[in-house]
């Protein structure tokens, strides 16, 4: 049998006259006498439906992750590690640290950096050697620190964990095996430029920054307030808490202004990633009829 070529001007694809082009759906509305066989008929509604679920799919998985986002409206993500009880920073060498430990910024990797009194104070052993940054909160960077069984969890506003009973978020009765770290982290919105009230108190020693800059340095013993100027839009906060002496323990934190948590790291990502995995894989498949 000879076979004719002809060709597209827009691809110089070949297209042999004895296979006819493939129907699709659009076309048959356009003209109704040229219906697909059953078979072709039957696929083209497989795919059709494959595409919309896939779609639908994608659309319920963002509106489910969204929700997960915003289902704290006042809370902070609290990242939560476990300190070993032999770390040398922590235990009764030091019992509790003093204000001035760290500097007015944080590091570039987004850690307090101790100062000159914080470095004398607690050595090296839960310090980046370079940056000087804080690793007590550090899992990979730091041999003593290691993620607690749920590391990752939202606490919602206000924040009250401790007195008057201890407060052991990983499970154990005591500190007598180790110790904790936290680092919780938000942001929050101003629409315009005011003042905002923040109170916290603390057992051991908490740090907090808004936009990478300190705003309260408390330790126990003492509870701390602070009334910063905020300019219009979104502020990042980050606090960092450490548990460091085996009894009793506390963290209570106020905000005037509504906080926002982040994320949970790659549950957003997974799974609207598995989302669009499908809806591609939907589309090449339509396509392909």
């Amino acid at each position: 049998m000879r076979l004719t070529h002809y060709f597209r001007l827009d691809t110089v694809e070949p297209i042999l006259q004895t296979k006819p082009k493939p129907t699709s759906m659009k076309s048959i509305a356009s003209n109704p006498n040229q219906m697909p066989s059953a078979v072709l008929k039957e696929q083209l509604d497989k795919n059709h439906s494959n595409f919309r679920r896939a779609k639908l799919f994608l659309v319920a998985t963002l509106a489910a992750s969204w929700l997960c986002a915003s289902a704290h409206a006042d809370g902070l993500t609290g990242y939560y590690t476990a300190v070993a009880a032999n770390d040398p920073d922590f235990g009764p060498t030091y019992w509790i640290l003093a204000t001035g430990m760290v500097q007015n910024q944080l590091g570039p990797n987004g850690l307090p950096m101790l100062s000159p009194l914080g470095v004398s104070t607690l050595g090296t052993s839960d310090m980046n050697a370079t940056t000087h940054e804080l690793l007590s909160s550090s899992p990979g960077l730091n041999p003593h620190v290691s993620y607690d069984p749920i590391p990752v969890q939202v606490a919602s506003m206000p924040m009250a964990f401790g007195y008057p009973n201890p407060w052991y978020v990983t499970g154990q009765s005591s500190d007598q095996n180790y110790f904790r770290s936290v680092h919780w982290q938000g942001t929050f919105n101003m629409a315009s430029a005011g003042q905002i009230s923040l109170n916290m108190s603390v057992d051991d020693d908490a740090w907090l920054f808004i936009d990478g800059n300190l705003v309260i340095d408390d330790h126990y013993g003492t509870s701390a307030s602070a009334n910063p100027t905020m300019s219009a839009g979104t502020h990042s906060i980050d606090i960092f808490f450490d548990d460091r002496v085996a009894s009793n323990d506390g963290f209570n934190f106020s905000s005037s202004v509504a906080l926002s948590p982040v994320p949970e790291p790659g549950a957003i990502t997974l799974f609207a990633g598995g989302a669009f995995c499908l809806l591609a894989r939907a589309t090449r498949r339509q396509k392909k009829v």
